[in-house]
């Protein structure tokens, strides 16, 4: 299918939002009596190679209404976007995320910077959580491929941007998570060491916040662990993340639940 044609007065430019609104695309609405699960709690943190982001996979509405909801997931090749809030409206707005992306390349010819990326979500936000009743609260992180560097940003409820120098936590689960990589975060951490400290943030959300999942070895479930580097997006395979939350266990175990060890 070859790209849409537009005159003059007519062409939509780059803006995802304004091509669907000239082509009369209605984007689903939000009926404030529907039963719509929760989603938490997701960290990303800044380290060495890159970016790392951690994500539990449960959404919950007065009971667990789901123990698999994948909260990350990749805009484009250096670049992850994470949602808390809304379960439906949030994956949603990955997808619209995505589309927006792409959209903007293709009729501009050029790609988005990451800070542009970063920027370009806030008026998604706004028309989302202004004008509809169920509310999402993306985060962006990537690798900004002009400066060779790792980047996290973060929302607040209108759509204000704000870059991040460390780390950021969305969802319920997010004091918890935030005190644990308060305690452990470097600016020097590798690759390795934040993902083990953002699977610790994730580990303690979940096990002081109902609405955070942990692992569940039973069902074979865990938190997504997702890199991005200079090498991409990259979601870790499950046995690494299975090691990664069973050494976990295995100290809580000894120590009888006791927190405890070295952070630093």
């Amino acid at each position: 299918m070859g790209l849409p044609l537009f005159n003059a007065t007519s062409d939509p430019g780059p803006s995802f939002l304004s091509y669907a609104d000239s082509v009369g695309l209605t984007l689903s609405q939000s009926n404030p009596s529907d039963l719509s699960a929760h989603a938490t709690t997701v960290v990303a943190l800044r380290c060495r190679d890159g970016v790392v982001m951690v994500g539990d996979r449960q959404a919950t509405h007065g009971y667990i209404a789901s123990r698999d909801v994948r909260k990350i997931e990749a805009a484009d090749h250096f670049t992850g976007i994470a949602i808390s809030g809304s379960a439906a409206r949030g994956l949603e707005f990955i997808r619209i995320a995505q589309l927006s992306f792409e959209h903007y390349e293709k009729m501009s010819d050029a790609s988005l910077s990451l800070e542009g990326k970063a920027n370009y979500l806030s008026p998604l936000i706004q028309r989302n959580n202004l004008t509809m009743p169920l509310v999402v609260l993306p985060l962006l992180a990537g690798w900004d491929t002009s400066h060779g560097i790792g980047r996290v940003f973060e929302y607040d409820g209108a759509g204000g941007c704000y870059e991040r120098q460390d780390f950021t936590t969305i969802g319920s689960g997010s004091p918890f998570a935030e005190s644990t990589l308060r305690l452990g975060f470097r600016p020097d951490l590798t690759l390795d060491e934040a993902l083990e400290l953002a699977a610790l943030a994730i580990y303690e959300a979940g096990d002081n916040d109902p609405s955070t999942g942990g692992p569940d070895f039973v069902r074979n479930l865990f938190p997504m662990m997702v890199t991005i580097t200079a090498q991409g997006f990259q979601e870790l395979p499950q046995e690494y993340v299975a090691n990664t939350y069973r050494s976990i266990v295995e100290r809580r175990t000894q120590s009888g639940g006791a927190a405890g060890g070295t952070l630093r």
